[in-house]
C-alpha cells in the first residue's frame, strides 16, 4: 500500500471515530411514529428548533399540530394490513434517514387484542419498513417496567438483565415481545444503527398518563406492608436523551433513569397525598383501585410495582448520554408542584 493510500484510510478512520457521540449535522430527515402523543409532539418541536435544515415527518392516525413549519404529516394506522408497505413508501418518498418508534400503547386498555396488534404487529411492520427503505438509524421507546417487579430482583437492574415482566399481563407480554423483535432485528440488520431507550416512569409539569393520574388521587391505594423504592425520569431529561439518540451515534440498549431513589411513603408525603394501605386481595376485587382501571389484565400486573423492587441501574445510560439534569426527587417535585397549581386554577 502506498503512503498516500494509507494516509487517506487513516484520516477516514479518524473521522469516523470522531463522530461517535458527536452531533451528526448532515442528518436531513427524521420520521416519528406515534406522532400524536406528548413525546411525538415535543420531540418533533425540539428537532425543528435545532440549527440546520432538519425535516421532521410525523406518522399517526391524527395530526396534533397544524401549519407547523418543517413538519410533514402522513396518516397511517400501524394496525392496518398493509401498513408495512405504506410506511416503507413514506420513508422512501421523504428520504428519512432516522426513524423514532413511539407508536406504542403506554398502558393497557380494555381491548388487549388491539393493544397487542399495535405493540407487537405494529413494531414488526415498522422494522420491516425500516429494512425495506434502508433507513440508517432506528430509535425505539421502551420501559424499565419490562424488567418486572419481583421480590428476587437485584438492587439495580442492568441492561443485560432478562425482561421478566408479568406475562399474565397481555400488555406487558406484548411490550416484551415487541422489544425481543427489535433485539433480533438489531442483531441481523445491516446498515441500521438501533438504539433502545428503557425509561423509568416519566414525571414533570406537562406530561400526563395513567401513572401520573394514579398518583394525583387524594387517597392513593398502596399495598399493606410494602414500601418500595421508586425512581423516575424528568420529562425534559427523557426528551433530551431522545434528541441525542436521534442526532448522535448511540447504538445499544440504555436505561434512562434519574439519579436517586425514594420510598413510596416519602414520595406521597412530599406530594401531600394520603396513603390508603389495603390488603393485596382487595385489589383483585376492585380493579378500579389500579392505575389500569379499564384493563382485563390482573391487578397484580400494576400493583407489583408498588410492592417489589424494580430499580434500574443508570450508569450505562449516564456514561453514554451524560448525567441527567434532574434527580428522582426533583422530577417528582416538578410533577407535584404543577398538580398543585392546576388545582387552584
Amino acid at each position: 500500500m502506498n503512503p498516500a493510500t494509507w494516509l487517506g484510510r487513516f484520516l477516514f478512520a479518524m473521522l469516523v471515530l470522531s463522530m461517535q457521540g458527536e452531533f451528526v449535522t448532515q442528518l436531513g430527515c427524521v420520521a416519528l411514529t406515534g406522532f400524536d402523543t406528548f413525546w411525538g409532539v415535543e420531540l418533533a418541536q425540539r428537532l425543528r428548533r435545532r440549527q440546520g435544515p432538519l425535516r421532521v415527518v410525523g406518522i399517526d392516525l391524527e395530526c396534533p399540530l397544524r401549519g407547523s413549519d418543517g413538519i410533514d404529516f402522513f396518516h397511517l394506522d400501524l394496525m392496518d394490513e398493509f401498513a408495512e408497505e405504506a410506511l416503507a413508501e413514506i420513508l422512501l418518498k421523504t428520504g428519512a434517514e432516522a426513524v423514532v418508534h413511539l407508536g406504542y400503547r403506554t398502558s393497557p386498555t380494555r381491548f388487549p387484542e388491539a393493544d397487542r396488534s399495535l405493540n407487537v404487529e405494529g413494531t414488526a411492520k415498522v422494522l420491516g419498513a425500516v429494512q425495506e427503505a434502508g433507513v440508517s438509524k432506528l430509535v425505539v421507546a421502551s420501559s424499565t417496567m419490562l424488567y418486572g417487579a419481583r421480590p428476587d430482583n437485584p438492587n439495580f437492574l442492568i441492561e443485560s438483565q432478562p425482561l421478566r415482566g408479568n406475562r399474565e399481563s397481555s400488555y406487558l407480554k406484548g411490550r416484551i415481545d415487541a422489544e425481543e423483535q427489535v433485539r433480533t432485528f438489531a442483531s441481523h440488520a445491516l446498515g441500521t444503527e438501533v438504539t433502545v431507550l428503557r425509561s423509568a416512569w416519566a414525571m414533570g409539569p406537562r406530561y400526563t398518563d395513567e401513572i401520573t393520574a394514579f398518583f394525583s388521587r387524594e387517597f392513593v391505594p398502596t399495598c399493606l406492608g410494602y414500601d418500595p423504592l421508586l425512581q423516575f425520569v424528568a420529562e425534559d431529561d427523557l426528551l433530551a436523551v431522545y434528541e441525542a439518540a436521534v442526532c448522535e451515534s448511540h447504538p445499544g440498549v440504555f436505561n434512562v433513569v434519574a439519579q436517586g431513589v425514594l420510598p413510596l411513603s416519602t414520595l406521597l408525603a412530599l406530594a401531600g397525598r394520603k396513603r390508603c394501605p389495603l390488603p393485596t386481595p382487595l385489589f383483585d376485587r376492585w380493579p378500579r383501585l389500579s392505575a389500569w382501571t379499564d384493563s382485563p389484565d390482573p391487578t397484580s400486573s400494576f400493583y407489583d410495582y408498588l410492592r417489589y423492587l424494580w430499580v434500574a441501574d443508570g450508569e450505562h445510560g449516564w456514561s453514554e448520554f451524560g448525567e441527567l439534569r434532574y434527580t428522582t426527587r426533583e422530577a417528582w417535585i416538578s410533577f407535584v408542584s404543577a398538580a398543585h397549581v392546576e388545582r387552584y386554577r
